[in-house]
């Protein structure tokens, strides 16, 4: 009986494991990584173009009308991106999760007239989000909300639309600083 419970419970601790490594939870956050951030530099393939002069590209994922996740982390990031969009080598894009499209440019000129909403098809939406370890369910609480994840994404355009994936910011409050000293180390 109690080698059935130890069992039980290594089982159960392996099992979360797995689940959390499947849906990309970074693992520097176990290992109290300070900056909230993982340094991948891995290439990624993005499903739409960007502009040549255009050498960071910032990615968050979400859906027009969040309140939880999106409107707290676009107020953020309007704060980092105000830091460096005099530089013109900087670009920010929110891929929508939500099946609504309507609204995505309103919503997001509402925190920056310059932020991009993108409108991917589901197919090409899955995979940038599993390159990015990026991932997205119905909220249980059955309020109609969605939960997802809050990262910000750092790419770099290397040549033209070659990209590779610098660096994933997870914890919020985004650390500003350590986001903008990224962006300038890119950029030199």
């Amino acid at each position: 009986m109690r080698k059935k419970i130890i069992l039980k419970r290594i089982l159960l601790f392996f099992t979360v494991i797995g689940l959390l490594v499947l849906f990309g939870f970074p693992l520097s956050m176990l290992m109290g990584e300070k900056q909230g951030k993982v340094t991948l530099e891995q290439k990624v393939s993005l499903p739409f173009e960007v502009e040549e002069t255009k050498q960071v590209i910032l990615v968050y994922f979400g859906y027009a009308g969040c309140q939880t996740i999106c409107s707290p982390s676009l107020e953020e990031i309007v704060s980092i991106y105000q830091e460096v969009e005099s530089t013109d080598k900087v670009v920010f894009y929110f891929i929508n999760i939500g099946e609504d499209s309507g609204e995505l440019d309103a919503y997001l000129h509402y925190f920056h007239k310059s932020f991009m909403g993108m409108n991917l098809s589901l197919k090409e939406r899955q995979k940038l989000m599993h390159d990015l370890r990026a991932y997205t369910s119905d909220s249980l609480s059955g309020s109609g909300e969605m939960s997802h994840t809050g990262y910000l994404y750092m790419i770099t355009q290397k040549s033209k639309q070659s990209f590779e994936l610098k660096t994933m910011y997870y914890t919020r409050p985004f650390n500003k600083q350590s986001i903008v000293f990224d962006i300038y180390e890119e950029l030199k």
